[in-house]
């Protein structure tokens, strides 16, 4: 949010067209090879690292996807002005980590919450139409994920453990 104020401010003092791209906790395969947040994310619950979720919602979205909606808005004048939010999935912490254990069975995953006993944090939503309309087709959080976690283990973050039973996109 800091980032994006400054942009606007700094767009408004030099007179230029600004649209903002606002990306929701990012991941997929990372170009870089060290560990960003969202990657430690994903890699401390593999490692069994986090022995509870936190009672937590959260928004995501492909890198991929955050490039091809970069590329779309600069593509269209039009799009000066406006702000695009960048979410493709909106998932409670229970159902991140029921995912990640659903497709990588054979690590670690903790299905303790922090709170347990306590009521879930209810999910809320956003609306991705507007990159929808701009031709934008997200990435399933399940294949987002699949392929975060096959980069954290090419790179050496996590373990390469063999499944008894191949996950299935």
């Amino acid at each position: 949010m800091m980032a994006e104020v400054a942009a606007t401010e700094e767009a408004a003092r030099r007179g230029l067209e600004l649209a903002v791209v606002v990306p929701a906790t990012t991941i997929g395969p990372a170009l870089q090879q060290t560990l960003n947040f969202s990657s430690d994310h994903v890699a401390r619950y593999l490692t069994g690292a986090k022995p509870a979720y936190q009672n937590v919602v959260t928004a995501y979205i492909d890198v991929r996807d955050v490039a091809r909606a970069h590329a779309l808005v600069y593509e269209h004048p039009d799009a000066c002005g406006h702000r695009y939010l960048c979410v493709s999935a909106v998932l409670h912490r229970a159902h991140f980590v029921r995912l990640l254990k659903d497709l990588y069975p054979q690590y670690p995953v903790t299905a303790k919450c922090e709170d347990d006993g306590k009521p879930m944090a209810r999910e809320y939503r956003f609306s991705n139409q507007k990159l929808g309309d701009r031709g934008l087709e997200f990435t399933d959080m399940r294949t987002s994920l699949y392929e975060t976690v096959i980069c954290l283990q090419h790179r050496g973050h996590v373990p390469v453990i063999v499944p008894r039973h191949r996950a299935c996109l």
